[in-house]
């Protein structure tokens, strides 16, 4: 091999993996952005159903706010990647994305499901866990497409839990500490997710 031929070749690797670093750093980022957003909602939840006083409700916004910043900082701090991707990139980009999208549309559909047939066995108040049990079942086929053992730990956390607060609780399925505590895991897998962008190999 000449000079400038392993010039290129070493230039060519050094890109392929900035752009597969860059895109994990960026899908990390943006879990962040979406495990905050959902975790305000479940704690927002929480709120309502426990009639929180207004510091709890400043306490929600305060942490909603800083992850979401530092998740958007991090998100300029890894460009996106605009030049054509390696062929293998791209093909897993390709099986990420509809993953992902197909495990959505079925995370849909269960909710529905779910709803529909706790109300059909008498038991409307068990909505809120049959939703949890859900949301976190989705994260079970994502941590494998992904290679990401954290959406593993955050997906059988949500699904014990939406499993066990029901019986641990005066209230059962409408206990506000359900939904908090979906929230504490939604917001610590957002802070594991942030934390890991920086490093992400």
């Amino acid at each position: 091999m000449t000079h400038a031929a392993a010039l290129s070749s070493s230039t060519a690797d050094v890109t392929s993996t900035d752009a597969a670093d860059r895109l994990r750093a960026r899908s990390r980022a943006v879990g962040t952005l979406v495990f905050t957003a959902f975790g305000g909602l479940w704690a927002a939840g929480g709120a309502m159903l426990s009639s929180a006083p207004a510091w709890a409700w400043i306490v929600i916004a305060t942490l909603v706010l800083a992850l979401g910043v530092r998740a958007v900082r991090r998100l300029r701090a890894h460009p996106a990647v605009t030049e054509a991707l390696p062929a293998d990139i791209a093909a897993r980009q390709r099986r990420a994305g509809r993953l992902f999208l197909w495990t959505n549309v079925a995370e849909g559909v269960g909710i529905l499901l779910a709803v529909n047939l706790v109300v059909l066995l008498g038991h409307p108040q068990w909505q809120t866990a049959a939703v949890m049990a859900v949301v976190g079942l989705h994260f079970l086929p994502l941590s494998v497409g992904f290679g990401y053992r954290p959406h593993l730990v955050t997906g059988v956390a949500m699904t014990a839990w939406a499993l066990a607060y029901p019986a641990l609780f005066a209230a059962g399925g409408l206990a506000p500490a359900g939904a908090f505590g979906a929230a504490a895991i939604l917001f610590a897998s957002a802070a594991w997710a942030l934390r890991s962008v920086g490093r992400a190999r």
